[in-house]
């Protein structure tokens, strides 16, 4: 039986890794779109909430380009629940918690994005049968990458400018 290696495990076939990895990230940017979108709605800082309205559309559109694939493979999404985007979400949705303490809880749970995203694109560059999926993949790790990068550099910036004492 021929095997197929991914994120350190093995799976019957290209086909099957690719499902259980589209199946995990479809529910994770689900949540996150909905998550998202949801504190846009309280955001006090004007750089933030644009920026942010951005990143939820992309999280919202990747959850449905994945589900509409699991379909198109004949896979059900059978992941219902993410334990990280449930976290996130009861951080971002925190009315206690201010925008910046928000970002940062957001972006120390994310951790390194090389780390977590790199092994998206290693699979993705392994795909030789799925070529539909394995372009998905790659443009969904620019689209990670792009708003991992954003959103550190924003709670680079909100932080900094936390530091400096207003003028009064």
């Amino acid at each position: 039986m021929a095997t197929f290696t991914a994120f350190g495990k093995e799976f019957p076939s290209e086909r099957e890794a690719v499902i259980g990895l589209m199946d995990s990230i479809q529910v994770a940017e689900a949540c996150a779109g909905v998550a998202i979108a949801n504190w846009i709605e309280s955001c006090k800082i004007p750089e933030l909430r644009g920026g942010l309205r951005i990143i939820a559309e992309r999280e919202a559109f990747h959850g449905r380009v994945f589900q509409q694939r699991l379909r198109d493979l004949g896979a059900e999404c059978r992941t219902e629940l993410d334990p990280f985007s449930t976290a996130t979400e009861a951080a971002i949705n925190d009315p206690h918690l201010s925008d910046l303490e928000k970002l940062t809880e957001v972006v120390e749970r994310g951790g390194d994005p090389e780390v977590l995203l790199t092994p998206i694109l290693t699979l993705a560059d392994s795909l030789v049968e799925d070529v539909e999926s394995r372009e998905a993949l790659k443009l969904y790790f620019a689209d990670e990458m792009s708003s991992a990068t954003w959103l550190r550099d924003m709670c680079g910036k909100l932080t900094a400018q936390a530091a400096v004492p207003q003028a009064a």
